[in-house]
């Protein structure tokens, strides 16, 4: 696994894992990726866009919200969000519910 900055979650190749938010995958590279801030992203980055979030709604895709931890399925809700707050998509394992603390 490779160790990226954090910049990389503004980028449109990238997907966050759905349960843990230090985990992403690349889809231009295919590589599993751990945040951590020590390094820049590839050579692959491509900052994410409005256009490029208008268009994965568009076409009935939706996006995913970081800080507020909600999809979102319309451009009237895109537009609510600081485009920090988003990333395009998220992953997750078949492992990921196991790996999840249990609460009582």
């Amino acid at each position: 696994m490779n160790e990226v900055s954090e910049d990389c979650k503004n980028c449109v190749f990238f997907r966050l894992h759905g349960t843990f938010e230090y985990l992403g995958y690349c889809v231009k590279s295919g590589e599993l990726l751990v945040l951590s801030g020590e390094r820049k992203p590839c050579s692959n980055f491509k900052k994410v866009t409005f256009e490029d979030l208008e268009n994965i709604i568009s076409s009935g895709g939706s996006l995913y919200c970081i800080t507020c931890g909600v999809y979102i399925h319309t451009v009237e809700e895109l537009k609510s969000h600081l485009e920090k707050h988003i990333v395009v998509g998220s992953f997750s394992d078949m492992v990921a519910s196991e790996e999840a603390p249990i609460a009582d």
